[in-house]
């Protein structure tokens, strides 16, 4: 019996062996495209999912790095959210795989895209530098609901992204690397280098070639749509010279989301758009042709006075500009401005100086106060026209009607309706009367040969008038008057 046992327990570990020995070994799928994702929040997904969302083609994995969704290093269809479930919603890389079978598919029909995805909410590129345990101290400094994700990473980010590629090799080929990084690094001049550090070891580590894996590096949410970290996309455009096989991915003209009040987070339909635009960018290194909409141009006249703000610049002379920009649909949008700029005018009078009051001609309006008068009118080209005048305006001064001169009397004075001016001297020649405002103004100007020239002036302006008497042989005698009213 005891023999028996002994044969029966070799022949079932000999057909054990058997079987084991022909149970085919995973075969690499050269046809299996594999993506690393890391980064922070937008790569987490923070958009809202929507039930076509999870509308996803069989073609189309995401290998969990966290146990939640099935466990740990099993594949998956890529069902929003990719990260983990602690938070992490849409992402830029839901729409990114998406296109990428939909755009290969047509070449290869057996291509199949799998997505190894990392990303902790708010943490700086220092959680993934395992260089001196950087990672490991910068963990331990974070409040407890960063710390809770860092744990479902095993505590080390960068090192699950490692061993989950490493396990992601053994079914494809890892194609490129996707990074959403830096709302947390904004404005740090040393962060490209510190991303070039985490990109050199994972194409060391994993065995692969610089050449032959872009890295992926997309904006975050632009000043001009209101991003609170926008600035920090001019650090982004520098990753390029320090990675040669890199690209930035553009963010332009994605919305922003206001539900949590951060101002650095995509909306929704933005995470669908900005995963497109890394998939574009992705297909265009791997040599694809992109059929790009045709760009659409808006054209149209501008007329400005003095300057004219455009793209972020003022300008002063008329020209034409053209500004191009990216819309959410990755429409280019060309826009032509024809700018005539016209100039506004300034002007400013000689100063005037008049008794008791002035009425001013330009506008029409008397003043009794010394002031700096002002009218603000318009050219023929719409633009500001300002006149300017220094009025000093004088205490009345009381006027003798004898004060003129021993040979001339104007009476009276101050007059109402009627001014007389007598000359007896001039009474046997040919003599002339010229009467001006104060301002200068010629009121009216007369020959005379009688001793007695009458002048009708009930319809005059208040004010001080200056008279000038030359008779035959060009004597002159000057007087002044006053005209009130009754």
């Amino acid at each position: 019996m005891k023999i028996r046992h002994y044969v029966l327990g070799a022949a079932a570990m000999f057909f054990t062996a058997v079987a084991n020995a022909q149970e085919p070994a995973v075969a690499v799928d050269s046809n299996f495209y594999i993506f690393l994702a890391f980064g922070q929040s937008n790569m987490e997904g923070q958009g809202t999912i929507s039930a076509a969302d999870k509308n996803v083609s069989d073609k189309f994995q995401v290998l969990n790095t966290t146990e939640c969704n099935g466990g740990l290093f099993k594949w998956r269809k890529a069902v929003p959210p990719l990260a983990h479930c602690q938070g992490a919603a849409l992402g830029p890389v839901d729409y990114f795989g998406r296109l990428l079978i939909d755009s290969i598919a047509p070449h290869n029909p057996n291509i199949r895209i799998g997505i190894v995805d990392v990303a902790i909410a708010g943490c700086s590129i220092e959680l993934f530098d395992t260089a001196g345990n950087k990672d490991v101290t910068y963990a331990s400094k974070q409040q407890s609901w960063m710390t809770s994700r860092i744990n479902a990473y095993g505590g080390r980010p960068y090192l699950r992204l490692l061993n989950a590629a490493r396990e992601a090799q053994k079914y494809g080929v890892i194609k490129g690397i996707l990074l959403h990084q830096g709302e947390t690094n904004n404005g740090d001049q040393k962060w490209p280098s510190n991303v070039k550090t985490v990109y050199d070891r994972l194409i060391s580590q994993l065995n692969l070639k610089a050449e032959e894996v872009p890295l992926l590096v997309g904006e975050v949410v632009t000043t001009a749509v209101g991003g609170a970290c926008g600035a920090h996309n001019a650090v982004i455009a520098k990753v390029p010279n320090v990675i040669p096989n890199s690209y930035v991915v553009s963010a332009a003209n994605l919305a922003m989301s206001t539900a949590d009040g951060q101002n650095v987070h995509f909306t929704a339909n933005a995470y669908r758009a900005f995963g497109q635009r890394y998939a574009k960018q992705m297909l265009r290194t791997m040599g694809y042709v992109i059929n790009e909409l045709p760009d659409t141009v808006i054209e149209k006249d501008v007329k400005a006075c003095d300057k004219y703000n455009f793209g972020g610049k003022s300008y002063t002379k008329s020209q034409q500009l053209k500004k191009s920009d990216v819309l959410e649909n990755d429409q280019n949008q060309i826009t032509i401005i024809n700018l005539t700029v016209n100039k506004s005018s300034k002007t400013t009078l000689d100063p005037v100086t008049a008794e008791t009051e002035y009425t001013w001609p330009v506008d029409g309006k008397t003043y009794t106060e010394s002031q700096t008068l002002k009218y603000k009118g318009k050219t023929v080209n719409g633009c500001d026209s300002t006149i300017t005048c220094k009025l000093t305006i004088t205490a009345a001064t009381e006027i003798d009607e004898n004060a003129v001169g021993e040979h001339v009397a104007i009476y009276p004075n101050p007059a109402t309706d009627v001014l007389n001016i007598s000359v007896p001297a001039c009474a046997a020649g040919l003599g002339r009367i010229a009467i001006y405002t104060a301002a200068g103004v010629e009121v009216v100007s007369t020959d005379f040969v009688s001793e007695l020239e009458s002048f009708e002036i009930s319809n005059w302006s208040n004010g001080v008038y200056m008279v000038w008497v030359t008779d035959a042989e060009g004597n002159v005698w000057t007087g002044k008057f006053v005209k009130t009213s009754k």
